[in-house]
């Protein structure tokens, strides 16, 4: 075996090692996957909320999220909604309008805005065995008061 010079041997120690192979790390598919799967051992159950705007009202302010991911996990019967996405406060003056076509507004006595929705008249008609048109009557006379339509329908002559 050949020896070398001393200068030479302290060149090949300080000499770089071989790099070695970096561990990749998993795709956020794979580390989402594995969460849900904890979650579900966890007894949590995990379902995505199709939702196109999520609104919060607070007592000096309102926050609007368009286009949010809703997340709805239950766990031991109660219920959590994770929302993420970007979120813009509401200006004092403007008032949030809620948009749909078969929802019917009653302005109240107390200046009130009252919601009639299709599921409220449909409620209404078949646990007072009436038609849809009647249900929506009553409603309408009640301010939007689903347990006194009905006990209104039952209890007429």
């Amino acid at each position: 075996m050949v020896k070398l010079p001393k200068d030479l041997q302290n060149k090949e120690k300080s000499k770089p090692k071989r790099p070695q192979a970096v561990k990749q790390r998993e795709s956020s598919q794979a580390g989402s996957r594995q969460m849900r799967r904890r979650m579900q051992q966890q007894g949590i159950d995990m379902d995505q909320i199709d939702a196109t705007r999520v609104i919060i009202e607070g007592p000096d302010k309102t926050l609007i999220i368009d286009q949010p991911e809703v997340i709805l996990m239950k766990q031991m019967g109660q219920e959590i909604y994770q929302v993420i996405g970007d979120a813009h406060e509401a200006s004092q003056g403007e008032e949030v309008i809620i948009e749909s076509d078969q929802d019917e507004e009653l302005l109240s006595q107390d200046g009130v805005k009252t919601n009639i929705t299709e599921n409220d008249v449909m409620l209404v008609a078949t646990q007072a065995n009436v038609d849809t048109e009647e249900a929506r009557a009553v409603l309408t006379d009640c301010e939007g008061d689903i347990a006194k339509a009905i006990l209104f329908l039952k209890n007429r002559p």
